[in-house]
């Protein structure tokens, strides 16, 4: 999630977000093969294309946005009016320490996708935490 030293409600409803891993597995460090694989599924769960990549200093030349050190996730859209086929999402490896942290992350940005005009309301969390549930379905 795109962390600009949030709004305790939205760092509150990130935070509530619950992954269906296993709970050993959640607390797993993050690798990037294991990360593009969820990255999979986050796609087919939130029905909405995107492309990742971990290279934050790529990610804001291309998109013309900063990307702080202190930053987990972003997803960038395009312009209104010239909106991309396929989003870009950026994940801060140093962000995501455990596989859970990168859950809630992917669910994050991927609501964004889903529901970009909620913002960060509940409405927009329950999204989120859908997106979360139909993963764990599709690993299971």
């Amino acid at each position: 999630m795109t962390y600009h030293r949030g709004h305790p409600l939205t760092v509150a409803r990130h935070e509530a977000l619950l992954s269906r891993l296993p709970p050993s597995e959640a607390q797993l460090p993050v690798d990037t093969r294991w990360l593009r694989g969820r990255a999979e599924l986050f796609r087919q769960a939130a029905e909405r294309p995107f492309a990742l990549t971990f290279d934050t200093a790529w990610y804001a030349e291309v998109t013309g946005l900063a990307f702080h050190p202190h930053y987990v996730a972003q997803v960038y859209r395009g312009e209104p009016g010239a909106r991309l086929e396929t989003p870009l999402m950026v994940m801060n490896l140093s962000m995501v320490p455990t596989r859970g942290d990168a859950d809630r992350a992917l669910a994050h940005e991927c609501m964004h996708l889903r529901v970009p005009s909620y913002g960060h309301k509940r409405e927009a969390f329950a999204c989120a935490q859908e997106i979360l549930d139909r993963v764990g379905s599709l690993a299971a």
